[in-house]
């Protein structure tokens, strides 16, 4: 029996999934607009999801020294002041408060991109000030926007020292094996992302060594699945990056660029993008352009947000939270068990 999934949010169809969470009319329909209240839990490459006040409890479970928990932000677009929203700097120092305010201090967090509007100095001196405030290091791929060809080397000089190429790397924490990519050098308006091959050919060297039980988690600015590309919201030749993955049990892609929450499931591989803690984009095709979105200032805050992951030892398990920076946790609708597709 077949059951509807609303979405969560205002223009856009629910989404139509069998009683086993399997939409079997393609990958597109198994994208769930996911509002602040889901937690997706990955675990032996299916995606489980359970409502935001679960999420809470497991949060506040204790944890063994070999858990490890860290948190995503992206689009912070530090020098915007459009009407969408003319306090990015206050949007992005209330994230850095609800991160401090987590139940269990983050190892780390990791920013996916447009850190600054315009790839100005004073922009990225302002994010870096405000960043410096939550109490975990933080790592770093660039947007497009902090990539301006105008400008310099303003990203290089502050997040790319010891990178490689335009800014790639990988790290290891507790047995998770970290890589940030970088899809937005020469990137166009209306064009999809790339990675190039230099940095494929390296990708590959890197990921060479590593068994394939070791929890992947690849992070990247442009999403390395292809959301809607008629707005450029893909990266071209991620297809040739993906392959190189698909042979560990458990992969998470966690990008920003299209600042709206969606998730989908591809074999072993789970893809996240996150929300913006400056402004809302349209849904895909919802408007006849991507860009900022004004919505009724009471509105804002419930359409940013932050995503809190926690990587369990033992169980194989990436737990993802999505976190509004509007008051309280919404009550949503009763998810599937799993979500997956042929």
């Amino acid at each position: 029996m077949a059951q509807k999934i609303d979405s969560g949010n205002e223009g856009n169809s629910a989404v139509e999934v069998t009683e086993d969470g399997v939409d079997r009319r393609g990958f597109l329909k198994c994208m769930l607009w996911a509002g602040a209240g889901v937690v997706w839990t990955v675990q032996g490459g299916i995606l489980s999801s359970s409502r935001l006040g679960a999420a809470y409890a497991y949060s506040d479970k204790p944890r063994s020294a070999s858990d490890l928990h860290f948190v995503q932000i992206s689009d912070s677009h530090i020098g915007f002041k459009k009407p969408a929203n003319t306090d990015v700097t206050g949007t992005l120092i209330e994230t850095v408060a609800r991160i401090n305010a987590l139940p269990h201090a983050p190892e780390f967090f990791i920013h996916t991109g447009d850190i600054s509007h315009l790839a100005k100095p004073d922009q990225f001196d302002t994010a870096t000030e405000i960043l410096k405030g939550v109490k975990a290091p933080g790592f770093y791929v660039p947007g497009e926007h902090d990539v301006e060809a105008d400008t310099g080397n303003p990203y290089q000089d502050r997040h790319g020292k010891g990178t490689l190429g335009d800014g790639w790397y990988s790290f290891d924490q507790k047995g998770v094996h970290f890589v940030g990519l970088v899809n937005v050098v020469n990137f166009r308006a209306g064009g999809l992302g790339a990675l190039g091959q230099p940095q494929i050919d390296w990708l590959k060297q890197d990921l060479r060594g590593l068994t394939s039980s070791t929890p992947l988690v690849v992070f990247a600015h442009i999403p390395l699945w292809t959301v809607y590309p008629d707005w450029g919201w893909g990266t071209a030749d991620s297809e040739q990056a993906l392959s190189l993955m698909r042979r560990f049990g458990s992969v998470t892609v966690l990008n920003g660029h299209i600042h709206q929450a969606l998730q989908k499931i591809e074999g072993n591989i789970t893809f996240h993008t996150a929300t913006s803690t400056a402004f809302p984009q349209p849904a895909p095709g919802k408007a006849t352009g991507p860009g900022p979105l004004v919505v009724p200032a009471d509105r804002l805050k419930n359409l940013l947000g932050l995503t809190q992951v926690t990587y369990v030892e033992n169980r194989g398990t990436l737990a993802l939270v999505d976190q509004r920076l509007g008051a309280g946790p919404p009550t949503v609708a009763e998810t599937p068990k799993t979500t997956s597709a042929e």
